[in-house]
This record gives C-alpha cells, structure tokens and sequence, in this order.
C-alpha cells in the first residue's frame, strides 16, 4: 500500500468518530445544511447551491476526488464542530468472545487442561475472528503436545526440533590399557509428524525403545572404530592426552571428531603460531595470533593480533589422524585480506589528512610519518581503523600542523613578493641600461676592449671573477690615471676621489650607479657553486651601460637574461689575434722545452710534477690553494724568466697573461667535487688559451705528455663548447634574508636558505642556488647566538670546510663575536725559511687562508677584528715562507699520522708501520670472515 492510500485509510476510519461509525458517504446525509455551507467556506469553495441535496453530493464528489490534504481539512472542520451525527438505524448487540468461544466448543468432549489452554489462547481476541477451523487446529497441536509429553516421559528422552529423540547413554571406552564408561547424547532417527500424531502410544514407546538401542549400539561401533584408528604411537598427541581427550569430551558434541583438551589445543597450536587466545566453538576454532605489518614509508614493524577462523572438524580430523598440521594457507589469507582492509583504511585516513594538509605539500613519507605519529599509539591490537579512530587522528593531525600551515601560508606570501627577481634590485631597474658583448677565444682581446670602455667613461665597476683580476684592474686603472679604489673580500684600498672601483664579482655595491660596469669571465654563470654571482651582477648592476666579456658558450644565455629583462643587447664578436696548434703526437717528459706550462689538476700532482722536473728546471708553480699574492709571484718568476718551467693547475685559466708557448697536459680528467670526469670542451678551450699569447709568441702549442691524455684532449679541442644551461642560478642578499626572516619569522639562517633554495620559483629563467658551502656554514652560526645579519655575514665567509684547521678556526671566531670580545691575530710558529714536508706547505697554505678569512670579517665587524695590519704582515711573511718552499727542489714526505719520513714519490700518505697497525687487524678479520 502506498504512503498516500495509508494516509487516506487512517482519515476515513477517524471521521467514522462524528457518523456514529458510518462512514463519510452515509453519515454526511445527516449534516445540516448550514453546517455544509459552513465546511465548503472553510474549504475555500464559495459558489455551491444551497439545497440539500446538491449540497451533500458536492461533498460526496469532493471527499471522494480530494486528496489527503482535502481530506485532512474536512476532518479537522468535523473535529473543531465537536459534533456527533448518530444514526437512527438500531444496532444488533455484538457477540462477546467468551460467548463465541463457548459455542464453538460445544462440538468438542474436552479435559478441564485443554478447555483452559483454549480460553488462554483466544481469550484477548475479538469474538468475529475466532473460527471453528481455528479453535479446532489448536485443539489439534494441545493434544499433540500432550501427547509427546507423554511419549518423552515413557522413553526417557527429548524430541529434538527435527523430531528425533535425543536421549542419553552410557558408551564404553577401552583403549591403551584402559576402560571405562562415558554418557553420550545421542539421537535415534527422525520420525514422521503424522506417524507421531496418529499411531498409539504404546506402539510409539516400543517402537523408540527399539530405535534407542540400535542408536546406542551403532554410536558404540563408531566409538569402537575410532578408538582402532588411531595411530600408535601418535606424534601429535600423547597416550595421556589421548586418554585426557576422550575423558573430558563433552557429552553433547556437535564435531564429527572427539574434542581435545583446551589445555592441549594451546600448546599442540603454539607449536605453529605465535598464540595469543583460543576460543572453541561448534563450527570453528577462534585463534588470536600476533603478526607484524610493515608500515608503508616506515622503517617499522607494527605488531598486531590477527583472527584466524579454523574449520574445527577438519582440524580434529588431521589431529587424530596424526597429519601434519598446516596453518600457513589460512594464516596467509586471513593476513593478506586483513592487512589489504587496514591500508585501504589508512589510505582513507592519509587522503583526507592530504586535503586538510594540501598547502604544506607534504611528501607521502613526510605525510604516512606525521600521521603514524597519532595513529600508532591509539591504534588497537586488533589493527582496524574505526571511525572514531579516523575522526580522532585527523583531530590530532588539524592540531599539529595548524603552525605548518600558518607558516606555509607566510611562505606563499613570501614567494609572491619575491617571485620577479629582477625587481628585488630597484635601483638597476630605475636606469634604461644597455647590455654590450664581448665574446670570443682567449686571447682576442675581448677584455682589453672593455677595460679601454671603462677607463673612458666619467664612473665606472670592474667585477672580476678572482682577487688577483680585481688587483690587475686595479694596477692597469691606477697606471693609466684613473683614480680608483680596490673592493676585495679581504682587502679595500679607498680612494676618497676614486670614481672606479675595481672588485671582485661577490664584492658589488647594488646601491652606487656609475656609468659603465664590466663584468668579467661572463662564462661563469654556469658554474654549479659561484654563478648565482654573474645573475645577480648582470641583473641587478647600476650602470648605463653593462659590458660583458666571455667565451662564445655564454651567447645564448646572455641573450636570454636581456630578453628577460626587456633591456636592448649588442653582441660582439672576436677572434684569437695569433693561432694555437695542436701538436699531433705526446711529448716525452726528456723532450719538454723551456717557456712550456703543464697542467694537473691537484696540488697533490703538482708538487709531484715539480719535484720531478725540478731535476733538470727551474720551476713555478701555480695552484688553487696557493694565496693570490703567491700565485702572482709565481707567475711573475715565470714571466720574467728566473724559472724555466711552469706547472700548474687550471687556476691558470684566468687572469694570468703568461708567456707560454707550449702548454701540456698531464691528464685530461678532473675531480668535480663528486667524480673523477674527462675535461668538458669549454674547459680545453680556456686552459688552451693561456698559450701563445699575443705579443708575447708568435703562435702557441697544445700537447700532452701521454698519448692517452692528447687522445682526449684532441676530441674535445676542436668541438664546440657547451653552451650554458638555462635556467641561472640566483642567490639571496642580506636584505632578501632579512625579508625571508620577517615574514617566515625564523631565526635560524639554514632554514632560511633552505627555504630560498627549495620553494622559491620564480618569473624568469632562474632557480635558486644551491649553496652548499653557505648552507653549512650556515649550521655552524646558527648554534650561537647571533642576529640573521651577523650569521649571514660570517656564512658568507671565504672558509674552506674541508680544512679542520680553518674550521677551528672559523669557530673561536664566532664564539668571541657572540661574547663581544676583540679577536687579536695570533702569529704561527714556523720552523726554518721553508716547509720540509707537503704537509707543512699545505699548513702554511692553510695558516694563509686563516689571514684571508680574519681580514675578511675585519672590514665587516671592525670592532671586534683590530690586528688588520699584523695580520698583513704575518701574510707577507707566510707567502715568503711558502714561496722558498717552492723553490726548493723536491719535498719530503711524511707520514699524516706518525710523521715518519716516507719513500720518494709514494701514492701513500701513511708509513707501512701505520697502515699495518691500523689497518692491517681489520683487514686479518674482513679475511677471516671469507
């Protein structure tokens, strides 16, 4: 029945209440017709003819036509009247039910019992719907029941619900030298309702007395066999156990196969599973067993209790028959579809936490972490995820982030700000600036022509990529009548008139506009570690006019930064001014001729290379880790001809114009800090150039002293270099840093750089620079107690990290600045006018860095570093000290951890005595494990 009609049944049968019980059709006749008139007014229907007779068939046709809500309001208008409208037809009396019952049971000879089973069933019932057919079928089933009360008195036992008689009998037992009796509830075959019902008792009780025993009987054949089947001896089960078993079986079993000892179930099970709970059941055995579930993205374990349901008569089955038992089937199934449900679950649980967390672009493994945080310790053995759980997670989860989120939010802030890079430099960005360039080889005077621009123009910046440059532009300026001050890392010559400034790249003031900037070695905005440098010169350098000079490589990103700072571009091109030939064969070490340069790419290599070819030369040496002071003296020796052989490193690459003719390679592979690499085409091309200068020899020479190296060298001379990948690298400033602090409102600088180098995208070809020197630095300041503008400074510090010696003593100096005590310069100890050993150079080399590193910091806290011009002289005589040690013809090489003398051109650098004591135990043990 549909809603409508239940709606319309329950108002038909109400208004019965104001007709007397008649319904609405006949009882609407005896309504008045002013009262008619009444109810069409309330219905809303005004236009109906007043004779009564049209007014009671209106009625009928509405009531019979309206729908519940029409009919809802006739009700209530009969309701609100609080009228009854009785009938004048007279009433038969109702039959009352005790009188209905009685009438029916005239037809019946009945007991007292069944006459008052009858009354108790009928007795609540309306008289109309008692019948005959009804009174006699419960007649029927009272006398059936009597009946089988009867019978079960008669045979000792209960008719079970498929009308089988369940009974008890005692069963003998005899087995392992044992006997004995046992009850069993047993059930004889089912019998027939209507055989129940019809056939007389007495023939029912000997007829079931016969079915009981032949029950007993065959349930003592099966107990019989059983007990026969049984292997001896039995594996699984002991004789005592056996015997144990079938004693306390329950007498009622539902299993095909006796029931065996809880006590023993555990401990025959424990055997297979690690065992939690056992429940027994008819059906099956409830096991608990611990499992373990690797957590996704957790190096975890976590430990859970697993439900294993076993099939219990097949189980006992394979026990008494002493097979093997098995679990690894039902216990794989069960562990994979739990384990399957739980990470659905928690996949549910890390998909909601990722909406809520959408902002923080969390990692899965950062975000599975976070949330294991306040899962596992509320998670139940049971490993389910309820709904409450999920709720209560996702609660934690909303709580311990909301600082994440708010700071993500500062981040999103912070990017936009910053997003256009070239507007973080404002006054650049006020100047129509034109970018000129210079490109070519070495050699082409690219360089020269910028410097002839610059010392023309009324103002002027020199960047350059080296301290040594920066001091050559300095000297070139200054001898030509420029009135100019030197900008160094660690070394400022003001000129209170100067109106050029020569500096190193890092050095530029973004705040002093001059007329022409030239920026130089262009090329380097790709290097991985210093070319966010050239960025941000190119970008953000204040001058009417930027001249770059660079190799060919460097074009097309050039171009790139001038489209991207819609800024005009005028490139020119030049070429070597005298040629440079590849020689065709390798040049024995006997065959090296005077003026020649060879290349290594080590100190270690070049202090080898010297002390093997100072036997016959005079020899310079040049390398990376030498002071800029030594460098130049070096090269000055060289070019001035007291030495007759000059061994470097690619340090020689810029900024040295050198009189070599030829140059030779002692290897054409490099360590780039990660690996050992072939040199890159770019890489030959700069080291190449340094021969046959111009003005200095008419054509220069490239070679290599083995075949394998001018083999290499040969496949890259003549490629074209590569040219520099987009997008540039680009470096926050002090002010920058400031900004990222404010709004981040983070004190520690790693987190800082961290930040710039890992979120900020920004509109343009750019990414941010790695910076893993600074990075680290930046761990060191951040365990004192500095502001962000001291940290960034003392990070930005020219420290070699690899040095324990310049760490140390990067450290003392941090730690007197967060006392605000002065830091005086402590003179070295030298023994003797030059280092006997490699060791003691690369000490004195170090002790010179120490100088570089205190000079630095002094022209950034002056107030703490007060030993400027000690330090300088102490510099003087370090470079003095290290430049004797290089004219000596060989060095003695000592042992790193005893200072033992070792052999002449050893790879090592510990004694044999050493090796065997420190490492020679650990080698006996690694043998004897093989």
């Amino acid at each position: 029945m549909s809603k409508k009609n239940k709606k319309n049944t329950k108002i038909n049968q109400r208004i019965k209440k104001y007709f007397d019980d008649d319904p609405f059709d006949v009882g609407i006749e005896r309504v008045e017709s002013e009262v008619l008139s009444e109810l069409f007014h309330y219905l809303g229907i005004y236009e109906v003819a007043h004779s009564k007779e049209l007014l009671v068939k209106t009625a009928r046709m509405v009531w019979s036509e309206a729908d519940s809500s029409i009919r809802k309001l006739i009700l209530e208008f009969f309701a609100n009247n609080k009228k009854i409208y009785v009938s004048n037809k007279p009433k038969e009396p109702e039959e009352t039910t005790l009188e209905k019952i009685d009438e029916l049971l005239q037809e019946y000879t009945l007991t007292n019992d069944e006459v008052t089973q009858i009354y108790g069933e009928f007795a609540s019932q309306k008289a109309k719907k008692i019948t005959a057919d009804k009174i006699y079928s419960k007649l029927q089933y009272i006398r059936h029941e009597q009946k089988m009360m009867k019978l079960q008195k008669a045979v000792d036992g209960i008719f079970d619900i498929d009308d089988s008689l369940e009974f008890n009998a005692d069963i003998h037992y005899v087995l392992l030298g044992q006997s004995f009796h046992k009850i069993h509830t047993i059930n004889t075959k089912k019998y027939e309702y209507k055989h129940l019902q019809e056939t007389d008792i007495e023939e029912l009780v000997k007829e079931i007395k016969a079915d009981k025993e032949s029950a007993k009987q065959s349930f003592q054949k099966r107990i019989d066999e059983f007990i026969s089947s049984i292997p001896s001896p039995h594996t699984i089960l002991s004789d005592k156990e056996i015997v144990s078993s079938l004693r306390s079986s329950p007498p009622k079993a539902k299993q095909k196969y006796p029931l065996i000892k809880e006590d023993i179930l555990n401990e025959l099970i424990s055997k297979h599973l690690s065992l939690i709970s056992l429940d027994v059941h008819n059906e099956e055995l409830m096991l608990g067993v611990e499992e373990y579930i690797n957590l996704p993205y957790s190096e975890e374990r976590f430990k859970y209790k697993l439900d294993l349901h076993i099939e219990i008569n097949s189980f006992l089955e394979s026990v008494w028959r002493d097979e093997e038992l098995d679990f690894d089937d039902v216990l794989h199934e069960a562990k994979t579809e739990h384990e399957k449900h739980f990470l659905e679950e928690l996949a549910y649980l890390v998909n909601e936490c990722k909406k809520i967390s959408s902002t923080l672009k969390l990692s899965d493994a950062d975000l599975y972490n976070k949330i294991y945080e306040h899962l596992l310790d509320i998670l139940p053995t049971s490993l389910i995820i309820t709904p409450k759980i999920s709720r209560k997670v996702q609660k934690r989860f909303i709580y311990s982030i909301q600082g994440e989120i708010i700071k993500a939010q500062k981040h999103a802030l912070l990017a936009q700000t910053i997003r256009d890079f070239k507007n973080l430099f404002p006054l650049a960005r006020s100047i129509k600036r034109k970018l000129i360039l210079h490109i070519g080889p070495t050699n082409s005077g690219k360089t020269y022509q910028a410097m002839q621009s610059l010392k023309e123009a009324d103002t002027g910046y020199y960047l350059a990529p080296l301290r040594l440059l920066a001091l050559e532009g300095y000297e070139g300026l200054k001898d030509d009548g420029v009135d100019v001050s030197l900008i160094t890392g660690e070394e400022q010559i003001i000129d209170a008139d100067a109106t050029h400034i020569s500096s190193t790249i890092e050095m530029l003031n973004f705040e002093v506009d001059v007329d022409v900037c030239v920026i130089d070695e262009v090329q380097m905005i790709g290097d991985s570690e210093r070319g966010w440098a050239w960025a941000n010169a190119i970008i953000g350098a204040p001058a009417n006019e930027i001249i770059m000079t660079g190799s060919p490589n460097s074009k097309e990103a050039v171009i790139a930064l001038a489209e991207y700072l819609g800024e005009e571009l005028e490139i020119i091109e030049f070429e070597r001014k005298n040629p440079l030939k590849l020689l065709p064969t390798a040049t024995n070490a006997d065959d090296v001729q005077k003026g020649s340069a060879i290349i290594a790419f080590s100190r270690k290599d070049v202090l080898r290379l010297k002390q093997n070819f100072s036997k016959q030369f005079d020899v310079s040496v040049v390398y990376g880790n030498l002071s800029p002071e030594v460098r130049r003296e070096e090269a000055r020796r060289f070019r001035e001809g007291e030495t007759d052989l000059l061994i470097a490193t690619d340090a020689i690459a810029m900024g040295l114009n050198l009189p070599i003719k030829t140059l030779l390679f002692s290897k054409a592979v490099k360590f780039d800090g990660n690996n050992d690499r072939e040199l890159t085409a770019s890489e030959i091309h700069q080291i190449s150039g340094r021969a046959g200068r111009y003005g200095l020899n008419e054509e220069g020479y490239v070679g290599a002293l083995y075949s394998d190296v001018l083999k290499i060298i040969h496949k890259n001379f003549y490629k074209e270099a590569k040219k520099i990948e987009i997008p540039f690298k680009v470096m926050a400033n002090l002010g920058h840093i400031q900004l990222v602090a404010s709004i981040l409102e983070e004190k520690s600088l790693y987190e800082i750089l961290k930040f710039f180098v890992k979120n900020m995208e920004f509109n343009g070809p750019f990414i941010a620079s790695n910076l893993e020197d600074m990075l680290e630095a930046s761990k060191i300041t951040d365990e004192y107690d500095l502001d962000i503008a001291t940290k960034y400074h003392l990070s930005c510090a020219p420290i070699t990290l690899k040095s324990p010696y310049i760490v140390s003593v990067f450290e003392s100096y941090i730690r007197k600045i967060e006392q605000k005590h002065s830091i005086d310069y402590i003179p070295p100890q030298l023994i003797g006018k030059y280092a006997k050993t490699t060791q003691d150079l690369l000490l004195a080399e170090d002790m010179v860095k120490e100088i570089s590193l205190y000079l630095w910091l002094s022209y950034r806290f002056g107030d703490y570093f007060l030993d400027q011009e000690k330090a300088r002289r102490y510099r003087a005589t370090l470079n003095k000290y290290i430049e004797n040690s290089l004219h000596q013809s060989g060095f003695v090489q000592s042992c790193k951890m005893c200072g033992a003398t070792l052999p002449p051109n050893t790879k090592y650098n510990i004694c044999n005595s050493c090796y065997k004591k420190n490492y020679g135990i650990k080698n006996r043990k690694r043998n004897r494990r093989y």
